[in-house]
């Protein structure tokens, strides 16, 4: 038993790791759940709690209780001596002494609506990156899809019936994006509630275009349950055609083999 206490050990993470790994994820996410932060370190709560308190109390890290749609969270967020700690150990002593402070995020008013979702995607994010997933990418610290003020050529297999010279109006941006497995880049939307079908319409163009150009493989949108998965995706294969500057488009039925759908339980599984 000794012995196997022993090799366990051996495998353990120490404080400054889980430290080290925290503040890294931070320094990307800016904020996480205490519940969150456990599955990151794959530890428990009470061991998650003994490293956090001496980082709020060195002030690498602030505490906030944030109140959310039908409750509150705690949720952590990296300060500026966090992110000079964590640069510190990443960069030479002459980098370092350039290192402009950057703010902490948990200062700002966050809305009690975005709290849960962005939550989600973290989660997402989490199981994705040990899965083998990488360049994890979030809508609100990446950049948007480059959708060019062009449209596809009348001879695509979108094809538009008059005026292939329309301007795009719109954009999305997707919630997350990122590389799969198999090297596939893919747009990840997290949904926790139904939008309107012409809102749909309106992604579904963005999203085909991109497609079509080669930003990137696929997108998958990812529901708490089977319901929601169930009626999205009736409802967005339902759409036949979206609108481009006035111009109706009919939508390949094969397009929507580049769609996934899926439930949080079924994500990169």
């Amino acid at each position: 038993m000794n012995t196997l206490n022993s090799q366990f050990q051996l495998f353990k993470p120490s404080r400054s790791d889980l430290e080290l790994q925290m503040l890294s994820f931070l320094a990307q996410e800016s904020w996480a759940s205490d519940v969150n932060l456990c599955v990151l370190l794959q530890i428990s709560r009470r061991t998650l709690l003994g490293v956090l308190r001496p980082m709020v109390v060195a002030k690498t890290i602030k505490s906030v209780l944030q109140k959310i749609m039908g409750g509150t969270v705690q949720l952590f967020g990296i300060t500026s001596l966090g992110h000079k700690q964590l640069f510190r150990t990443q960069t030479t002593p002459s980098e370092f002494a350039q290192l402009v402070p950057k703010p902490n995020p948990l200062t700002a008013r966050i809305s009690p609506t975005f709290i849960p979702h962005r939550l989600d995607i973290q989660l997402l994010r989490i199981r994705a990156e040990r899965a083998g997933w990488t360049n994890w990418v979030n809508a609100d610290t990446g950049q948007k899809i480059n959708l060019e003020a062009s449209v596809l050529s009348s001879n695509s297999r979108l094809n538009l019936r008059s005026n292939t010279n329309a301007q795009i109006q719109s954009e999305h941006r997707p919630d997350a994006w990122c590389t799969n497995p198999l090297g596939k880049r893919v747009c990840i939307e997290c949904e926790r509630t139904i939008k309107s079908k012409p809102r749909y319409a309106t992604i579904l163009c963005d999203y085909l275009l991109a497609l079509k150009r080669g930003d990137f493989d696929g997108v998958i949108w990812v529901c708490p349950d089977l319901d929601l998965r169930d009626r999205l995706d009736n409802l967005i294969t339902s759409i036949t055609h979206v609108q481009i500057s006035g111009l109706s488009v009919l939508i390949p039925r094969n397009r929507f083999e580049q769609f996934e759908f899926k439930t949080f339980e079924q994500w990169v599984t």
